[in-house]
């Protein structure tokens, strides 16, 4: 990840406000994406649960299978924010990558780094291992950061 520059976090706290109301349309679209592209970003259906906020395994499976089927998936506010976050994060990623080689965010998503104050792990093994919304957060606003 020799690309990313070293930088010090931004600010972690999370906002009590984030947003105008999601729908399900809006939960739907984003549950297709990380369903189509968890084994890009090396994620198991447990750990897509865990990021999504302790979601149990049947549930996702209801999620994809009612995705799939073309229906629409309702999701809590928590759940919303979580997938917004994941789809920044991706955002993130690729907009630090060369232009051109944009796939190379899933790997950087994988690979042990030091920035951060990840200490050599993953942005992926960080977030699974805190499965909070406040590391979903602090990685998405370092990758603005390092952005800008």
């Amino acid at each position: 990840m020799a690309s990313l520059r070293e930088q010090s976090p931004v600010d972690t706290v999370v906002p009590m406000q984030s947003g105008p109301t999601l729908t399900a349309t809006h939960s739907t679209a984003g549950l297709r994406w990380l369903f189509e592209r968890k084994g890009l970003w090396g994620l198991t259906m447990s750990d897509l649960g865990r990021l999504l906020g302790g979601i149990s395994l049947r549930t996702l499976g209801d999620w994809k299978h009612r995705v799939n089927s073309g229906a629409t998936v309702e999701v809590s506010r928590d759940v919303n924010d979580r997938i917004s976050l994941l789809l920044g994060i991706h955002k993130g990623l690729t907009r630090i990558t060369p232009s051109g080689h944009e796939s190379m965010a899933y790997e950087w998503f994988q690979k042990p780094i030091d920035l951060m104050g990840l200490q050599g792990s993953s942005i992926r093994d960080y977030l699974i291992k805190q499965g909070s919304m406040d590391a979903l957060y602090y990685i998405r606003r370092n990758l603005d950061a390092m952005h800008s």
